[in-house]
């Protein structure tokens, strides 16, 4: 795939709905705002570079997502962007408490919900903090300090009656502080939540009983506890020449920090003891020194629910636990299949992350999936008994993959009857990373009411002949038309209304999986062996991963953690192992100078903030 197929996408894409691409911010101001958008479809007519050619193959590979990678990479020296501060998720707030406190009461999930932005929950652009959120962390930490308290003696380092209130207090505040800011705190810390021990004083007594609840109150409300934040330190690099130096464009992530981004990377909460203990020693600094860790971690089944939860964002399995049904529709329909529907795809994917062969291409082209006698009567599959979910051989003429799967078609679907247009666009963005963009706002968007008397793609191909939307449809509709032999449920017919169901549709404008098919297992099985669909897995990982959106600057980082998950055999989990030893995670871009004092002087002058326009 050369730079001319590369421009006739972007030509497609362009002539059909347009698109932009953001160049890398010239500030570590900008370079936040940038990472919110992911960088997309170049113009025809824009400069785009040629692809990385790996020394040991020759031929160059196909670019990222779909724009091209740098002509070179210095994986040594890989920009490794911007570290944002992130505020914990609501799920990562819950495992923290469990691991911090032994609370299991998971009060994040009476928070507001975690806004979504590219897909996920956990991107830094989204977690910010408003005076809801700080009043719901208020009110948490003083119930899980209540409760806490009935713990005392299982939390405290010491005996008060022995050392002394103010001596095991301290102890206290040092040993579970560290735990809760993930680092040893300062000393100016410790002394600052000890004056809560001489307030405690004349409050009612227990007074001793009291400044613990009080400690509590105060790291868990704490920014330290609530946002992962990362500084990084100054680190010399040796260079042939010059001997050792200052590395100019870097910091390293301290140990503490390491500690951090593996344990939520992996776990989704925060580092146990065994990291804190190689972070005291000094021995996250290396390259290995990670990995051995990462390794870990990966074999704890945490990290199995991690990556469930990457999947359950990135391909919206997640969404079905809210599913509605019209009953007139879908008679058949009830609540107790929504976790169903999840648990045959979570199972699905669990053997292809934890099986016997991982390889990803399988999540599209598979020949099995997995059932329990409750989901399998509803499809009307025949053998299986029992409420275990267990392998089961799929007719590949009807089904190939996660995307045959209830899960995905139900999501995908109206209430009442397929839609086409989810499902299509459903594939552009979710597993080709090449979104399009929102109709115009002055355009609207009124699908066509269900008709008994005609098939659904017989009203959408009238209903997206509309000058105004056929650019953008004629990428959509042909992709979406290949599901309908699947209903909203995913059950497979082949009449609709009296009609024959004609599944057949056309891929256009992709990099390498253009062309024609009939029905969703020939389309599956098209976009298996596509390499941009691959990357985009990649790409979708790496948000997943970084809490933001990639930028051009990040081109070579993804073109590393390609590389990684193809020299892998398209294995997921050991992708995620190597990712954990490159620069991209160990290190983190050293903002520029005076770009802190320039945004804020800006965010002073911004009539928000009262200043005259």
């Amino acid at each position: 795939m050369g730079f001319a197929l590369r421009v006739a996408l972007a030509a497609a894409l362009v002539s059909a709905c347009g698109s932009t691409l953001e160049d890398e911010p010239e500030s570590s101001a900008d370079a936040q705002a940038a990472d919110q958008t992911p960088a997309s479809t170049p113009p025809a007519d824009a400069s785009v570079p040629k692809p990385m050619v790996r020394p040991d193959t020759g031929p160059p590979s196909l670019p990222p997502h779909p724009q091209s990678s740098p002509v070179a990479c210095d994986f040594q020296n890989a920009d490794p962007g911007p570290a944002l501060i992130r505020r914990l998720t609501r799920r990562e707030y819950n495992n923290t408490i469990r691991a911090l406190l032994g609370d299991v009461s998971a009060p994040a999930n009476g928070f507001t919900p975690d806004e979504e932005f590219m897909g996920f929950n956990n991107q830094a652009a989204s977690l910010g903090m408003t005076p809801l959120h700080a009043e719901q962390y208020m009110q948490a930490s003083e119930r899980l300090s209540e409760t806490a308290v009935t713990r005392l003696e299982s939390l405290l380092p010491c005996q008060p009656a022995v050392v002394g209130e103010a001596a095991c207090l301290r102890a206290f505040v040092i040993s579970f502080g560290r735990r809760a800011f993930r680092r040893p705190l300062l000393n100016e810390e410790v002394d600052g939540l000890m004056t809560l021990y001489d307030a405690a004083l004349v409050m009612d007594p227990p007074r001793f009983e009291r400044a613990f609840r009080l400690v509590i109150q105060a790291l868990l409300q704490s920014p330290n506890f609530l946002f992962r934040i990362e500084v990084g330190e100054v680190f010399d690099v040796i260079n042939v020449e010059d001997g050792r130096h200052e590395d100019k464009d870097r910091l390293r992530l301290t140990d503490y920090e390491m500690a951090s981004r593996l344990s939520y990377l992996l776990w989704q909460s925060m580092p146990d003891s065994d990291l804190f203990d190689a972070a005291d020693r000094g021995e996250l600094t290396t390259a290995e020194q990670v990995k051995a860790q990462a390794r870990r971690l990966l074999a704890d089944d945490r990290a199995r629910h991690t990556l469930l939860d990457f999947f359950d964002q990135w391909l919206r399995i997640g969404e079905v636990y809210t599913l509605s049904r019209d009953a007139s529709a879908y008679p058949d329909f009830n609540e107790g299949l929504r976790p169903l529907f999840a648990a045959e795809s979570h199972a699905f994917i669990e053997d292809l992350l934890w099986g016997p062969v991982r390889n990803l291409t399988r999540l599209f082209d598979a020949d099995y999936t997995f059932m329990n006698e409750t989901i399998a009567r509803y499809f009307g599959v025949p053998g299986v008994v029992g409420s275990e979910m267990r392998k089961v051989p799929l007719d590949p003429t009807q089904r190939a993959g996660i995307l045959t799967h209830t899960s995905i078609m139900a999501v995908t679907a109206k209430p009442n009857r397929t839609s086409p247009v989810n499902r299509g666009v459903y594939v552009r963005d979710h597993i080709l990373c090449t979104p399009l963009p929102p109709p115009p706002p002055d355009l609207p968007i009124v699908p066509p009411s269900p008709d008994p008397t005609r098939s659904t793609r017989q009203q959408f191909e009238e209903h997206s002949a509309n000058p105004a939307c056929a650019g953008c449809h004629a990428l959509i509709d042909p992709i979406g038309f290949g599901f309908e032999n699947l209903d909203a449920d995913g059950r497979w017919r082949t009449t609709e209304n009296g009609h024959v169901v004609d599944a057949s549709g056309e891929m256009t404008a992709t990099l390498d999986a253009d062309g024609p098919f009939v029905g969703a297992a020939a389309l599956s099985r098209q976009l298996a062996n596509s390499e941009q669909v691959h990357r985009c897995a990649v790409t979708q990982y790496f948000r997943f991963a970084q809490g933001r959106g990639e930028t051009r600057a990040d081109l070579c980082s993804l073109d590393q953690l390609y590389l990684a998950y193809e020299d892998g055999g398209r294995d997921l989990v050991s992708m995620v192992e190597q990712l954990t030893s490159t620069n991209l995670f160990r290190f983190r871009r050293r903002p520029l100078e005076g770009a802190l004092e320039e945004a804020n002087a800006e965010a002073a002058d911004s009539p928000e903030n009262g200043a005259q326009p």
